[in-house]
């Protein structure tokens, strides 16, 4: 499997508080339904990061107006 420089940089660039990002869906139902219902509800959405955390797995706490969620980095894009 050939990885363009677009993913791997993805891949491997954590995003900072302050960026605005957006939701993507990254599994379909049949593989994770408790996952893509939750982020379906944002799916597409753009928020900002309010925190980064790096353990166990990178992940960011991120604020849509009223509501916030913890996405993995490969959920979100800028």
């Amino acid at each position: 499997m050939i990885i363009s420089d677009f993913e791997n940089k993805h891949e491997m660039i954590p995003y900072e508080v302050g960026d605005s990002v957006r939701v993507q869906q990254t599994c379909t139902e049949e593989e994770d339904s408790e996952s893509f219902y939750y982020i379906k509800e944002f799916d597409k959405k753009k928020g900002e990061v309010m925190e980064v955390i790096d353990y166990p797995r990178l992940q960011y706490r991120v604020r849509f107006g009223q509501a916030e969620a913890v996405l993995y980095h490969e959920e979100i894009m800028l």
